[in-house]
């Protein structure tokens, strides 16, 4: 049976990148790569000792280090193929996020970077929605849809999405069919109304099960800056007022660890304070009526094939007694494999291409599954089937 691929394309490199990338090993990094090869870069990595995944060329048996909105560069991280002189495919990319085949990515090349590198990973959002029971939920910050992927594997409904860029909002509508998709920005009054009254109209007021959205979080990231006065760090007040409005039963928030540790910005004067933000967010909401927690999970714990540490702050509202219970008992989840998947497991049966090689979409004649991560991203198996199934499945977590 023919099969549909997307989005299997892969980056272009310079001649000087790729003289660079044919000394490194599966495994090996930029310490690999010889002297006498001229980059300024590498200088300067060599002087300061820069991180082990720098000019990385992923191993077949582990999982893949962070993919991040840079997956184009080999010197920003470990993006090199294990076996190919050429960077990872966007659809090897998606995989490494836990995205099905089916799920297609639209846009440029640099707006799929940012699509996939800023995604959360379903499998890491499901192992949280399957938790928490429920119907409806409604995202904003939508980006390309990774965390309401993951609700509906939960049994979820998306019924309404908020998202500024034109082709995220154009890769949610098509993997969402079921969710109406408002294309504005959420720290605008006009955009949040329509989002805000388009959930009411379908639920009623206080009947949305779970509100959930990652803003913008570059501001907070040990990647960047983490620059305490980086104005995206106020894009959580959007998310905020949508709770005010809404009232869902619970919220989730996503955003990357770094947040534990930035210092608040005062609203008046632009300066740093001595408070942090997510003291700050714990007061706002509480304030709100909601109860707070929040936890750092490990995507490679849960089925994803890549080492990514993700921060979720879930609120919950102070009448929810189930859901209490829930978060005391359930939440965090506990790992969901005794060993992580690895990147053989995800991408090793894809075709093989070169440089700036691919097409968009391309039929195959077919494409056999290796593994049953691959057979789940291919559609012959359930989600439920991969970990039931799976010689990795913790028997008490399935249970």
């Amino acid at each position: 049976m023919a099969y549909q691929l997307f989005n299997h394309q892969t980056s272009s490199l310079s001649e000087l990148d790729m003289e660079m990338i044919r000394h490194i090993p599966p495994g090996g990094n930029w310490k690999n790569i010889p002297e006498y090869i001229p980059s300024r870069r590498l200088e300067k990595i060599r002087k300061s000792g820069g991180r082990t995944t720098y000019y990385g060329r992923l191993s077949w048996d582990k999982p893949a280090y962070t993919i991040t909105t840079y997956f184009n560069r080999p010197g920003n991280g470990t993006y090199i193929h294990p076996e190919q002189n050429r960077l990872i495919s966007f659809r090897e990319a998606a995989r490494i996020q836990s995205f099905p085949d089916a799920y297609r990515f639209f846009g440029p090349k640099s707006a799929l970077l940012d699509q996939i590198g800023n995604a959360v990973p379903p499998l890491l959002a499901e192992v949280i929605a399957r938790a928490i029971p429920g119907e409806t939920v409604a995202d904003i910050f939508a980006g390309a849809g990774g965390l309401s992927f993951g609700f509906k594997l939960a049994g979820y409904t998306p019924i309404t999405a908020l998202e500024m860029n034109v082709h995220s909002a154009r890769t949610y509508e098509y993997n969402h069919p079921e969710a109406r998709v408002i294309r504005g920005d959420a720290t605008k009054e006009d955009a949040l109304e329509e989002f805000t009254e388009s959930i009411i109209e379908v639920v009623g007021e206080g009947k949305l099960d779970a509100l959930i959205g990652g803003p913008p979080c570059q501001g907070f990231s040990t990647a960047g800056w983490r620059r305490a006065n980086d104005p995206r760090n106020m894009l959580w007040r959007a998310y905020f007022e949508a709770v005010e409005r809404l009232k869902p039963r619970w919220f989730l928030m996503e955003n990357v660890p770094g947040l534990l540790s930035t210092p608040a910005v005062d609203d008046n004067t632009g300066e740093v304070t001595g408070i942090l933000v997510i003291d700050v967010i714990y007061s706002e909401f509480q304030r709100l009526g909601y109860n707070i927690v929040h936890f750092i999970l490990k995507a490679e714990e849960f089925g994803v094939p890549q080492r990514r540490r993700r921060l979720f702050v879930l609120g919950f509202r102070k009448d929810e007694d189930d859901i209490a219970r829930i978060v005391a008992t359930k939440l965090p989840p506990k790992p969901r494999i005794n060993k992580p998947i690895s990147v053989l497991e995800a991408i090793d049966n894809l075709p093989p291409l070169g440089v700036n090689d691919g097409e968009e979409v391309v039929l195959l004649e077919q494409l056999l599954p290796n593994s049953p991560y691959q057979k789940w991203v291919q559609g012959v198996i359930k989600h439920d089937e991969l970990f039931i199934n799976s010689k990795l499945a913790i028997p008490e977590y399935i249970a």
